[in-house]
C-alpha cells in the first residue's frame, strides 16, 4: 500500500512539474474590407446633379465611385434606401480586388422618393455596399452621396 502511494505521488509529481503550452489568443479574421475610392476612413462624397457646369439637364451627374476590397468577395450589390423606398441598383459579379460603381444622380432615386435638389439646393442618399462572399456571409459597408443641385 505504501508503494502504491508513493508511486501515485511521485507520478503526481511528474505531471505537477510539466510546463504547459501558452494558452493562445482567439482570433476571428476579418473576412472582407470594403474601401471608397482607396481610404478606408471615406464613407461619403459630393457629386453633381447636372452634367457639366452649365445646368442642362438635372439628373445627368454622375456618380463614380471606385470599391476596392480585400477578402474573398464574389459579389457586390448596391441599394439606395430613401424614404421608404429600397432602390437596388444591381449587383455585379467582382474579381481582381475593385469594382467601379457608376450610376447616373437620377437613378439614385426612385419613382417615389423625394424630387432631385433644385438649383442651389442639395440633398443625400445613402449607398447601402453588401458584398457577398466565397462562404455565403455577407458584409455591409454605407457611403454618403451627398448631390448638389
Amino acid at each position: 500500500m505504501k508503494r502504491i502511494l508513493i508511486i501515485l505521488f511521485a507520478s503526481i509529481l511528474g505531471l505537477a512539474s510539466c510546463k504547459k503550452d501558452p494558452k493562445q489568443p482567439e482570433t476571428l479574421d476579418t473576412p472582407a474590407t470594403i474601401t471608397f475610392d482607396g481610404n478606408l476612413n471615406t464613407v461619403s462624397g459630393t457629386y453633381s446633379s447636372y452634367a457639366s457646369a452649365t445646368p442642362s439637364t438635372k439628373g445627368t451627374g454622375t456618380v463614380s465611385i471606385v470599391i476596392t476590397y480585400s477578402g474573398d468577395v464574389k459579389t457586390l450589390s448596391f441599394t439606395t434606401p430613401t424614404g421608404t423606398v429600397i432602390n437596388n441598383l444591381g449587383t455585379a459579379t467582382v474579381s481582381g480586388g475593385s469594382y467601379t460603381f457608376t450610376k447616373l444622380v437620377k437613378d439614385l432615386r426612385g419613382a417615389a422618393d423625394a424630387p432631385l435638389p433644385t438649383s442651389g439646393t442639395s440633398g443625400a442618399v445613402v449607398l447601402t455596399v453588401t458584398a457577398t462572399l466565397g462562404n455565403g456571409q455577407t458584409v455591409k459597408r454605407f457611403f454618403t452621396i451627398n448631390i448638389t443641385g
